[in-house]
């Protein structure tokens, strides 16, 4: 049953994703015609923190007709954020699902306090640096495992994939290879028991960063076209509103 509901919202989602585009679609179409300007939506600057225009709509916007932001609540996730930077969309989108809540309240916390942000001992700063010291996605755990163990980068990827997915018996297997190889790079074995059920607490609850940043990408645009062209954004929403009531 979980797993048909599961599907039924990955399936609107995706429903939700291509009106999402189509709207895109329209809007460059009708910059094109309106101004003979062909805007290349491939190439905008998604990760420039200068375009300090589009990160003010960001935050402040509350219409609801943007990606990933088509509830108040999604809004006002946003808001807390207060992105300044295309790696704070891609974080966003990563912990949309709700059992991602606790470490969005630990990801603001320490996004908004600084001084607050701690690194384990055991893990390499630069994992966790752009997430403020919170394990987000499932990559990060993936590094810290292959970091830890010295276990190859493809077999941390499966192992991280057996955690996320509650895959008890594969990480029985894996779980005294992890002991040893932490051993070997100076751990005690409580220490790299300890180590083990960490990762395995993290690891469950993460993002994918790849479908976070197409997500995020598929948002910045939208708030790219609604800021410098927002007659021609509303424009092409209208034919959405008139297919969905």
């Amino acid at each position: 049953k979980n797993m048909r509901l599961i599907k039924e919202k990955f399936r609107m989602k995706m429903e939700h994703y291509k009106v999402l585009l189509s709207i895109i679609t329209r809007c460059v179409k009708l910059i094109k015609e309106r101004h003979r300007l062909y805007i290349n939506i491939d190439s905008l600057p998604s990760d420039d923190t200068d375009d300090v225009e589009v990160y003010e709509l960001i935050k402040t916007d509350k219409s609801n007709d943007v990606f990933g932001l088509e509830s108040t609540e999604c809004n006002d996730r946003m808001s807390l954020i207060q992105p300044t930077a295309f790696h704070h969309i891609i974080e966003f989108h990563a912990m949309e699902h709700p059992f991602m809540c606790a470490k969005f309240s630990e990801y603001i916390h320490k996004k908004n306090n600084p001084e607050s942000v701690e690194y384990y001992s055991y893990v390499d700063e630069k994992v966790l640096a752009e997430t403020y010291g919170v394990v987000l996605y499932r990559d990060q755990i993936e590094k810290i495992i292959h970091s830890i163990s010295g276990i190859p980068e493809d077999v941390s990827t499966n192992i991280a994939r057996y955690i996320h997915s509650y895959m008890k018996p594969e990480l029985n297997v894996w779980r005294p290879v992890f002991i040893v190889g932490a051993q070997k790079n100076g751990y005690s074995e409580e220490k790299a028991e300890q180590i083990w059920e960490w990762i395995n607490t993290e690891g469950e609850h993460v993002g994918n960063r790849m479908a976070a940043e197409c997500h995020a990408l598929t948002t910045y645009r939208c708030f790219w076209l609604k800021t410098y062209y927002p007659n021609e954004y509303n424009d092409a929403l209208i034919p959405t509103i008139n297919t969905t009531k």
